[in-house]
């Protein structure tokens, strides 16, 4: 992540400095106003940012100091930002004439043989600030997570959710991650030159045509490729319990069908029980920090709106949506879309009592509250429904 002056934060909405503060792994971001969070993103990529913007403000084109005059990237590989080294408070001390030369301090690197770099896959994550990264676990931030540059992103025309491929050289002296040395595949096509694809807000939505096999009990309540199922009910309902059996009549029917599965909240247990039905899961349970499984559940949702724009269908099911924030539950819930164009996606979620899902859903399964020794949910038919059910066949 480039290193940001205080006047870009201080510019920069709300939700953009959450993202940088997750990103740097700030503790209690969320319930700070924002000249504090400000202050707290400055201590944490290691200056206090006004300083520095003032003394660039105030610098000749001429007094730029030597260390500063680094050799620019090459094309084939974007050079990562530095970073501000903890260990390194005795060497900013040093004149800069003592300073080595940026090439002597690091031959090694520089010269490092492309038949030992390692080529990694992973789904790519674009944040708010223009920074990027190949996530080795969507659900957190990692030391292992790759950077990719903005000029890598330009040139490729990449989006989030694209599944990325490339060499990847190690971290350099005073870099957080290693670095993505250039972009070979993007969704299994060559990278460059990047493929025409449309913007899936730019295509049309339909309501659903094409029904999806359903448990027994809901044959009266159908859904199918494109609808936003909610399944709304009180703790202890069996919301997740019918939710499982959706996903397991989906594996069952449509094995081709592409399913990710996004838990936010959920108790320690379940995940477990989820990994044994739905392999391709992410997020976590309740003990667990909020904001990264919320960056999880977007972050499939991307990836599943890269695959639509290629014309596939996709799935995602979360549990449970009431335990995201209220602006990522409106982007996650409402991914959900036939299309025109072709593709579709499907988001199958289980809403608590939320009013606002139960609103923005084209079908509605409300379940009635468990009684006494009841291990089966029960339908409230009189409260569920499917807007356009004529529609489905």
């Amino acid at each position: 992540m480039p290193v940001l002056q205080r006047k870009e934060l201080e510019k920069s909405p709300l939700a953009d400095l959450h993202a940088i503060a997750s990103e740097l792994g700030l503790e209690g971001y969320r319930g700070m106003r924002k000249a504090d969070l400000v202050e707290a993103i400055l201590r944490g990529q290691g200056g206090n940012g006004a300083d520095a913007a003032d003394d660039a403000d105030e610098r000749e084109p001429d007094e730029v100091p030597e260390a500063e005059a680094l050799e620019p990237p090459s094309d084939d590989e974007d050079v990562q930002p530095r970073y501000e080294d903890e260990e390194s408070d005795e060497e900013e001390d040093l004149d800069v004439e003592d300073a080595p030369p940026p090439v002597e301090e690091e031959p090694e690197v520089v010269e490092e043989p492309v038949a030992e770099e390692k080529i990694v896959t992973g789904v790519l994550d674009v944040l708010p600030n223009g920074s990027a990264f190949l996530r080795s676990d969507p659900a957190q931030h990692s030391r292992d997570d790759v950077y990719v540059s903005p000029a890598q992103i330009r040139r490729c025309e990449l989006r989030s959710g694209d599944e990325v491929s490339g060499p990847v050289r190690p971290a350099r002296r005073n870099e957080r991650h290693p670095s993505l040395v250039h972009v070979e595949q993007v969704n299994g096509a060559d990278a460059e030159p990047p493929a025409a694809r449309a913007w899936f807000g730019d295509l049309t939505p339909v309501f659903a045509s094409e029904r999806l096999p359903a448990p027994a009990a809901l044959e009266g309540i159908p859904y199918g490729l494109g609808s936003r199922v909610a399944i709304a009910g009180a703790p202890g309902s069996g919301a997740t319990t019918l939710l499982r059996v959706i996903v397991s009549t989906l594996a069952e029917s449509h094995p081709d069908l592409s399913v990710q599965v996004a838990l936010v909240g959920v108790r320690p247990e379940e995940v477990a029980e989820w990994t044994a039905i739905a392999g391709d899961s992410v997020g976590g349970s309740y003990d667990r920090p909020p904001e990264p499984q919320a960056q999880a559940a977007e972050l499939a949702v991307e990836r599943a709106k890269r695959r639509v724009e290629q014309g596939a269908n996709a799935v995602v099911v979360v549990d449970s949506l009431d335990s995201l924030p209220g602006g990522a539950r409106r982007r996650v819930f409402g991914a959900g879309r036939n299309l025109e164009e072709g593709g579709s996606l499907t988001v199958f979620a289980v809403t608590g009592e939320d009013s606002d899902a139960l609103r923005w859903a084209t079908t509605r399964i409300v379940l009635e509250p468990a009684g006494p020794g009841s291990r089966e949910p029960k339908v409230a038919d009189a409260q569920s429904g499917t807007l356009r059910a004529d529609l489905l066949k």
